[in-house]
């Protein structure tokens, strides 16, 4: 018993890191944690826990107690997460700041790697192709360039606006591919956001969590369904978002013909690497699921001896 102890205290470290990860990945513009959840082989169960935090949650909280709800919502793995996407904005958000500050590009080469990787990582869940299935790649991809496409707003709108966009905001930091900072950018309210966290406005900030609070549980309540009914259309409509976002961080305003050579093989080299760290991270994710299949079978068969 101690080793399944041992090992679900480490497979809760790593949630925490990965949780760490896509707290960093909000941090740049363009980028979007969902892209590191599904990197990491987390995505389908985030969505569907975060999709339990409903009604049905209250009831069980009502007649079987903090426990039984507890587990409903897979509230060991939100927790485990969100304190690591919190932990990363606080500890990871200066030195993320810092490299695209002054190595913008290579950081960009990097994610495109990612980027890359996790399309082939996608595009495997995809296991049957069809015209319907092709379109829906190519309108994901068409959505997810197309917002490039969109004027930035100056809008000064009243309280209430910041609700809706953080409501819109947190909708698209769950899509692979499309960042909830660049939402807010297009939107007009960013600076108001960033403004309100450098000031301590609580007033802002608690109604621009509470946007994304209802953002987050009815968006959430789609996407699940749409996993569980229409799962590969859905994967397939996300791909194109995802290989559209390439389009986003692609750092066309750096690049000019009087870089060299050397230049071009240390952004290649950057983008290999962010590639091969998705293999290998593809590659331990399921060396560690199926351990994870492996102790749950064996402490089945020792509850029952």
């Amino acid at each position: 018993m101690p080793d399944i102890e041992k090992f679900f205290n480490k497979h809760r470290l790593i949630l925490f890191l990965k949780g760490m990860a896509m707290g960093a990945a909000d941090t740049v513009p363009g980028v979007s944690g969902g892209t590191i959840a599904f990197i990491t082989n987390i995505y389908e169960e985030l969505i569907f826990s975060i999709q339990a935090c409903n009604l049905q949650a209250l009831k069980i909280l009502h007649k079987q107690g903090m426990k039984a709800a507890w587990k409903h919502i897979n509230g060991n793995f939100l927790l485990t997460l969100f304190c690591g996407i919190l932990s990363a904005a606080f500890i990871l958000a200066n030195v993320v700041g810092f490299l695209l500050d002054n190595l913008e590009v290579y950081v960009m080469a990097f994610f495109i790697g990612l980027i890359l990787a996790s399309s082939l990582f996608l595009r495997k869940h995809v296991l049957l192709w069809s015209w319907q299935r092709a379109l829906l790649l190519l309108a994901g991809l068409v959505f997810a360039v197309s917002l490039n496409l969109v004027p930035e707003s100056n809008y000064e709108g009243s309280l209430w606006f910041l609700f809706v966009c953080g409501a819109i905001a947190i909708c698209a930091m769950i899509l692979p591919g499309i960042s909830g900072a660049f939402i807010l950018v297009l939107l007009g309210a960013y600076e108001r956001v960033l403004d309100a966290v450098r000031e301590f406005d609580f007033a802002v900030l608690l109604l621009f969590m509470a946007g994304c609070v209802v953002g987050l549980i009815t968006f959430s309540n789609i996407l699940a369904y749409l996993l569980k009914h229409k799962h590969e259309a859905t994967l397939a409509f996300l791909l194109g978002i995802l290989l559209g976002s390439l389009y986003t961080i692609w750092p066309f305003h750096l690049l000019n013909e009087a870089m060299g050579a050397g230049f071009w093989i240390k952004f290649s080299a950057l983008v290999l690497v962010g590639f091969f760290l998705v293999y290998f991270l593809e590659k331990f994710g399921e060396t560690n699921e199926q351990a994870t299949k492996q102790l749950h079978l064996q402490t089945k068969i020792n509850e029952h001896k």
